[in-house]
This record gives C-alpha cells, sequence and structure tokens, in this order.
C-alpha cells in the first residue's frame, strides 16, 4: 500500500508540472537563455547605435561648418578682412560674434561642441591684417574628432599647408569634408 501510495504522489507530482508547462510557464533554463540571447544582441547593437549618433553629430557639424565658412566670407567681401582675434570686434568662441551680431550666422552649434563653445580662433596677419582666419572646434560626443574651418595655413592642425573650407581631423588626418 505504501509503494502505490509513493506511486501515486510522483504521477500527481508529474501531472502538476505537465499542467504547469501547458499552462505557459518557463523553466529556469528557458529563462536564462532568452536573458543570455538579449545581452548579446544588445552588446552588438550599443555600439553600432552609439557609432551611428557620433556619424550623425560629424554630418551635423559639418552642415554647420560650412554655414560658418559662408559666413566669414561673406564677412571678408563686405569688410575686407576677417574678424580679429583680439581687438574689438574680436570674435568670440561661444557666442561667434561678430558673425552673429552682424547677421552673417545665425545657426546653432554650440550644443555638438565640447564645453559647448569652439576651441581656439585666429586671423593672423602674415598676409596683411586679418587676411586670413582659422576656428578650431572639438565634438561633444567623440573628443577625438576635431574640426578646422579656415582660409589659412597658420592652423595648428594644417602642419603649415594652405587650407580653404571645413576640415575634420580625426586618427591623425585632416581631410576635407566634401561640399
Amino acid at each position: 500500500m505504501q509503494v502505490d501510495r509513493a506511486i501515486h504522489e510522483r504521477s500527481r507530482r508529474r501531472s502538476r508540472v505537465k499542467r504547469a508547462r501547458a499552462a505557459g510557464g518557463f523553466t529556469l533554463v528557458e529563462l536564462l537563455i532568452v536573458v543570455a540571447i538579449i545581452g548579446l544582441l544588445s552588446a552588438i547593437a550599443i555600439p553600432e547605435l552609439q557609432k551611428a549618433i557620433v556619424r550623425g553629430s560629424v554630418a551635423a557639424v559639418a552642415a554647420e561648418g560650412r554655414t560658418i565658412y559662408s559666413a566669414f566670407m561673406q564677412w571678408h567681401l563686405d569688410k575686407s578682412q576677417f574678424p580679429n582675434a583680439a581687438t574689438a570686434p574680436a570674435f568670440d568662441l561661444r557666442t561667434f560674434d561678430p558673425l552673429r551680431s552682424e547677421g552673417y550666422y545665425r545657426g546653432s552649434i554650440n550644443h555638438l561642441l565640447l564645453g559647448g563653445q569652439a576651441d581656439a580662433y585666429d586671423s593672423p596677419d602674415t598676409l596683411g591684417p586679418n587676411a586670413e582666419f582659422w576656428l578650431e572646434m572639438t565634438l561633444k560626443l567623440d573628443p577625438t574628432i576635431r574640426f578646422v574651418i579656415c582660409n589659412s595655413n597658420s592652423s595648428p592642425l594644417s602642419g603649415g599647408h594652405w587650407l580653404e573650407g571645413v576640415f575634420v581631423f580625426r586618427n591623425g588626418v585632416l581631410a576635407p569634408i566634401q561640399q
């Protein structure tokens, strides 16, 4: 009788497990496999998403850089010189004045830049008073990516070569941004 009772109890437990599975329950192993798959997909997807966000920011700075370059060139056409680096109206790295205050530049780039501003600006006098300029900026999302907007051979990133336009400095290479 004892043996029959044990067999009956075991059979009852098995039928409970079968009913639980039929009701949609998962085993611990199944749950661990699902968690592992989600973790693997996340490990692949998150870095790719971050790369895509950086590429988008580079494209946005490049587009805005072309607008800034055009503003500098229009300023030069109107005033026969570029904004000064030191004397009034001196170029401001945060506000981009006097380009902005005089209506040459209306864009918004600061939110994409490290520290919310450009890194450096100069208007060297090697070709005459304010006859050339360079502006350097660093990407906020990836500080290894820098930009040069210039019409000069004096930019620290130019290596003494004459540059006109917008350039990106990445992995030790300075490359023009295509118009």
